[in-house]
């Protein structure tokens, strides 16, 4: 009589053991995509480092200490919680976020989306409330090539830019005397309550009002917010050059000739905002008149919602370098080993069938002796 040999089930033992080492060989092989937009978010990212780096360096000079707790990771670009020039309270996690120069990147992507090309004139308008983001949005101007219409704020919330003799003006221009940037704020407001810094001592007025002198900026300063409001429109009107028009209007922070009121800030989302003309909105900054001139709004106040948007840290535990991180590529399991592992797979189970098959009808085919009698 025919015995079946225990050939297929070895077989079957061996294919099952060559799978799962196909199984574990593609699955960990992995390879970088990389992210769109790769080369110049990594180039805006390598631009804030060498920011960060080159006014680190001048803060030092200048002999200005740097806080240990607060900024741990010693950037010199968060201040003390109270100063002449203070004007708000501020959240220290928000500056601490934003000291990673890959935040550069996040407005690479933002704006390469919106379809920016290099040329087009954009307005901003910022506070010098978080300085690192001002420099994150610097850094993606300048790779970017954009043309950029600037006013600034000059005071700031608590941990930003508000040391008396190292402003956010005086930032900027240490940046263009080391020839790190060709741009910079044209126009400056006081900024705080009613853009007019009410509320401050009138030595931190003044500090405000040297910085500007110093730095060569232009002040706008009305009586009231509505006159502040108006200066800046007529202000970003005549930088404009004749022909063009603004492809997009930023605006960075809580300024209120920006937002128009703190009411306002609190309904107005991070990044683009596509509807905001047609909302309604009393009194109207900045940033809606924009709007119904039809003009795209970017706004960015939260910077750690921003952050975890792009996939970057809530608050960086090291300083990232540039390039570092799910900004810029991503790793996938590799298709092409995972298809060679499949072919393989398909091409062993074959080979066991075929295999088998020939085995049974080879046995099929002899001749029981027994049989025969």
């Amino acid at each position: 009589m025919y015995r079946p040999s225990l050939k297929s089930d070895w077989s079957l033992i061996l294919l099952f053991a060559f799978s799962v080492i196909l199984f574990l060989i593609a699955r960990s092989s992995y390879v970088n995509i990389k992210a769109d937009y790769y080369e110049q978010k990594l180039a805006a990212a390598q631009e804030m480092a060498a920011f960060m780096d080159t006014l680190k360096a001048e803060i030092q000079n200048e002999g200005i200490s740097i806080d240990p707790i607060n900024d741990p990771l010693q950037s010199g670009l968060i201040g003390p919680l109270r100063s002449g020039i203070t004007t708000d309270r501020g959240l220290l996690s928000e500056k601490q976020a934003a000291i990673n120069p890959n935040l550069a990147a996040a407005f690479v992507q933002e704006f390469s989306r919106q379809g920016l090309k290099p040329g087009d004139h954009i307005a901003i308008g910022l506070t010098g409330s978080n300085p690192a983001v001002n420099l994150a949005l610097y850094a993606a101007v300048k790779v970017m090539q954009l043309q950029p219409a600037i006013i600034t704020s000059v005071s700031s919330a608590a941990y930003g830019a508000n040391q008396e003799n190292f402003t956010w003006l005086d930032m900027e221009s240490t940046l263009r005397k080391k020839g790190l940037i060709d741009f910079g704020s044209a126009y400056a407001s006081l900024g705080g309550k009613d853009d007019l810094a009410i509320g401050l001592t009138d030595e931190g007025i003044k500090n405000l009002l040297e910085a500007m002198s110093r730095n060569q900026v232009d002040p706008l300063i009305g009586s009231t917010l509505a006159e502040n409001i108006k200066a800046r429109e007529t202000a970003y009107a005549q930088l404009l050059p004749e022909g063009k028009r603004y492809k997009l209007f930023v605006n960075i922070g809580r300024g209120l000739a920006n937002v128009g009121s703190e009411p306002n800030a609190n309904q107005i989302p991070d990044g683009m905002v596509p509807k905001l003309a047609e909302q309604e909105f009393v009194p109207e900054g900045i940033m809606m008149l924009m709007a119904r001139e039809n003009v795209p709004v970017f706004s960015l106040q939260h910077i750690q919602r921003f952050t975890r948007k792009n996939k970057l840290p809530s608050i960086p535990v090291v300083l990232q370098k540039p390039g570092e991180g799910p900004a810029f590529s991503v790793k996938k399991n590799n298709v092409t080993v995972a298809a060679i592992c499949l072919g393989l797979l398909l091409a062993a189970i074959i080979a066991v069938i075929i295999i088998d098959r020939h085995d049974r009808h080879f046995m099929a085919n002899i001749v029981d002796p027994d049989e025969e009698l």
